[in-house]
């Protein structure tokens, strides 16, 4: 059974935009991109039309200073979408 406040919990097609940024596959914590990708790929199963993925080559866990530049990016892009 998946709880309230796990990601699957949320998959559903009209959730919003979604981004997922995870570090390097090699260097994040055992497991975390494969989970993020599961989580874009029930996304895409479900009919969600806009679920993407990042992984941040030479970034473990600690990628957030990388990450906040493609976030802004993520906010600039769904505001020019409305």
């Amino acid at each position: 059974m998946v709880d309230e406040f796990a990601p699957l919990y949320h998959v559903r097609p009209d959730a919003p935009p979604l981004l997922l940024i995870t570090g390097d596959r090699e260097l994040e914590l055992l497991g975390r991109y494969e989970e993020n990708a599961y989580l874009m790929r029930m996304m895409r199963v479900a009919g969600h039309p806009d679920t993407r993925i990042m992984e941040l080559d030479g970034y473990g866990h600690d990628m957030v200073e990388p990450a906040i530049p493609l976030l802004l990016n993520e906010v600039r892009r769904i505001e020019r979408q409305k």
